[in-house]
């Protein structure tokens, strides 16, 4: 680096310029103010007792270890698994001349590849050819060859034993809510869709065995976004996009041109995609040995932040720079004042379509927030009738009670455009505790190894697992981001990598 500095002169003189808007921005009133904000946040956390709680060992995973539940459902899991061990050690040599079998070996010697793989056909398929199903086949071609994986490789085994409690206690509440639901067969529908990303999750603990293995994987899913990307990119200037007035105001954002929403089928679905993974551009540039690799993160990083934009999903802005907020402060909190700056100087260099729209989340003139106003009406005295079991899983189900609540002028309504409420909504009190607490562990586990910077590159996958989620959970006040299922495939493949890098971090 200092090679390219010195010789270029390019790099050289931004680099100068780099330098002195760092020396002028320390001596500025706003630098000043933000650091002694930092260090009053800090001050205040070393005297909070949630802070100190929240860095407390974790006893609950040793209780729920020496579980009954835990050692039924290792048993039910591995207890087969054993079995079909010993047929294939029986017969292994004639398994050995198959060459179905030895390409079956190739494809299980990189499985994070294959799981990669899958996460970006799942990625660009666009949404007028994608079928739910096909999620269902991925995720089963998953199994068949994660299960032989397990069965011939003596080490590996199906792993519970780094499956947080908490998500297995939210999987239980999402079947709970199956069960009672007000109209069961379109719950089980519905229900598939937790069950594969519960699979998933499952598949990623137990089959990736190193950080090499775990940054591939983050390399693959970056890969399909960009590629989303592309294809975005594609829309807004080759075939171009008329303006929705169903998903933008006219009124209010005259100049706004067409919403891109690449293969997700709506801009603010494909906001959601890209609040999730965008995080992970951070952690493969710091990741990265390469400086040519650093490079190409960076001329990425561009078109992706451009299509975020283009996207026009006010939700997804703001969550995404919450997203942001969360890595530079687990990253280096030094650098919290300049992320500021960086904000500062990019407001005029804004178009003025999406400075308008940015302005529009305090318009209360704006249909779309009216209209989520009107939605959250009927749904309150719906949440009093149904607080404790839910309706049941799914829309439909949603749909159908929720007639009953609304008023005649409110159009047909898919959701209640608020993860939270549409959770406790269709299966309870339960599954909404129990998934707070999901996050709220997953967080703590993190920011707990995050600290005691044991590893910097499981670190930085780790930090941004929680950039991300952090970012979709401020989304979800606004949307029901669960409404599309890739989305909800996407979202426990990211809890899954998260589970993934503390079960490293734990071993180390």
């Amino acid at each position: 680096m200092e090679y390219l500095i010195n010789n270029s002169l390019i790099i050289g003189y931004i680099y100068k310029l780099l330098m002195f808007v760092k020396n002028k921005f320390k001596d500025s009133l706003i630098y000043g103010l933000s650091i002694s904000f930092v260090k009053k946040i800090q001050y205040y956390l070393s005297y909070s007792k949630i802070w100190n709680y929240l860095k407390r060992p974790d006893y609950l995973d040793t209780i729920w270890r020496n579980s009954f539940i835990y050692r039924v459902l290792d048993k039910c899991l591995n207890g087969p698994i054993i079995f079909f061990r010993k047929f294939y050690l029986k017969y292994e040599e004639a398994f050995s001349y198959s060459y179905i079998f030895k390409f079956i070996k190739f494809l299980i010697s990189r499985f994070e590849i294959v799981i990669g793989l899958t996460l970006i056909f799942t990625f660009i398929i666009p949404d007028h050819r994608w079928y739910n199903i096909y999620g269902v086949l991925f995720t089963l071609i998953l199994l068949i060859l994660f299960i032989i994986k397990i069965i011939i490789e003596p080490a590996k085994s199906i792993d519970i034993f780094h499956l947080d409690f908490s998500l297995v206690l939210f999987f239980a509440t999402i079947t709970l809510a199956t069960v009672t639901s007000l109209f069961p067969r379109e719950s089980i529908n519905y229900f598939i869709y937790y069950l594969i990303s519960f699979i998933t999750v499952i598949i990623i603990i137990s089959s990736i065995d190193s950080t090499d293995e775990l940054n591939r994987l983050i390399e693959l899913l970056l890969m399909g976004t960009f590629l989303t990307v592309l294809y975005g990119i594609w829309q807004w200037k080759v075939v171009g996009i008329e303006v929705n007035p169903s998903l933008t105001d006219l009124t209010v954002n005259q100049s706004m041109s067409g919403r891109v929403f690449s293969t997700m089928g709506n801009p603010n679905i494909y906001g959601e995609l890209l609040v999730l993974t965008m995080p992970f551009l951070g952690t493969v540039f710091f990741n990265s040995k390469s400086w040519w690799k650093k490079a190409f993160i960076l001329c990425i990083s561009l078109p992706i932040v451009v299509i975020l934009l283009k996207t026009g999903s006010r939700s997804a802005w703001v969550s995404f720079a919450f997203a942001m907020f969360i890595f530079v402060f687990f990253k280096n909190k030094k650098l919290l004042p300049f992320m500021i700056l960086i904000g500062i100087l990019c407001i005029p260099i804004l178009p003025q379509s999406i400075y308008r729209r940015i302005l529009t989340i305090f318009n209360p003139n704006d249909s779309s927030i009216k209209y989520r106003k009107q939605i959250l009406e009927p749904a309150i005295p719906m949440l009093k009738n149904y607080w404790l079991g839910g309706v049941g899983l799914g829309n439909q189900v949603f749909n159908t009670i929720y007639k009953r609540y609304k008023s005649f002028a409110l159009k047909t309504v898919a959701h209640t455009h608020n993860l939270y409420l549409q959770l406790w909504l269709e299966a309870g009190i339960l599954a909404l505790g129990s998934f707070i607490l999901l996050i709220f562990r997953l967080f703590k586990k993190s920011m707990v190894l995050i600290f005691n910077k044991k590893d910097d590159s499981i670190n930085n996958i780790l930090i941004a697992c929680i950039s991300g989620i952090g970012g979709l959970m401020v989304m979800g006040f606004a949307d029901h981001v669960w409404f599309y299922n890739r989305i909800l495939f996407l979202f426990f493949i990211v809890v899954g990598i998260c589970l993934c890098g503390l079960k490293l971090l734990n071993k180390q």
